[in-house]
């Protein structure tokens, strides 16, 4: 037998929703009408029928508290299954103020559940969140994104994500290159130390694009020589030089 939600049985509530789970929650029409626009006025007759959803008890108590001219529900503490929840909710249901809020959450959350963010982001035009998202996924296994990502975005994923191991690919091959010492008069030996040294930092890992400045930390063992700074200083630059020329992931799409 159905309940209602204790935070939602007011007696001159005019629409009765009902959750997927069996719980009952009384809502104001004049509410939807003023803070949503996915609940047309126009569904709601006063039939007295209980109007089913498929979303949760749970999701469905944090979203309505947002229609209500109330203190709004902290998000800082839910788990991340229940944020993405209400944040598809309120996009489905047009919650205007429960969407701003869920958008600013989510990309809280980043680097943690970058595929899904990135797959909500995508779905509902936030391309500011697709561009910090999009990054994160680098060393994500691709189980993990095939299995977060709806179909149309995995493609464009996967050229993405092959742009970006292009540009490792070519950073860590500069390695095989080598300069003349005028000093040593023949090829620097101290680079054909170091060289191998700063190569290993990338560790074949697209993240070790977004932290150069680990990768070409100063030596603290050794003093390079000029010849050798210089190297290193435009292997770097040929590396960001690249980067710069990757299109965001949207233009992917």
């Amino acid at each position: 037998m159905s309940r209602y939600c204790a935070l939602f049985n007011p007696s001159d509530a005019d629409v009765v929703f009902q959750s997927c789970d069996d719980i009952l929650f009384g809502i104001h029409r004049a509410n939807l009408e003023t803070n949503t626009e996915g609940f047309p006025p126009a569904e709601f007759a006063n039939t007295g029928e209980i109007i089913p959803l498929s979303e949760s008890s749970s999701t469905l108590e944090l979203l309505f508290q947002f229609i209500y001219p109330r203190r709004h529900p902290g998000l800082e503490d839910i788990a991340f299954e229940a944020l993405a929840a209400l944040a598809e909710a309120a996009e489905k249901y047009q919650v205007f103020s429960a969407m701003n809020i869920c958008k600013i959450r989510m990309r809280d959350v980043l680097p943690n559940h970058a595929p899904e963010i990135l797959a909500y982001a995508s779905r509902h035009d936030y391309p500011h969140l697709v561009y910090e998202a999009a990054p994160f996924t680098f060393d994500v296994p691709l189980s993990g994104v095939v299995a977060a990502l709806p179909d149309n975005l995995i493609l464009p994923w996967v050229k993405y994500i092959d742009a970006w191991n292009t540009i490792l690919n070519d950073a860590i091959s500069v390695r095989q290159r080598s300069h003349y010492n005028h000093q040593q008069s023949t090829q620097c030996r101290t680079w054909k130390a170091e060289r191998p040294a700063i190569a290993q930092h990338f560790g074949h890992s697209l993240n070790s694009l977004r932290r150069l400045d680990v990768v070409f930390a100063p030596n603290r063992e050794i003093k390079l020589p000029i010849c050798c700074e210089t190297a290193k200083n435009s292997w770097r630059n040929e590396i960001e030089d690249a980067m710069a020329q990757i299109a965001e992931f949207r233009s992917f799409l």
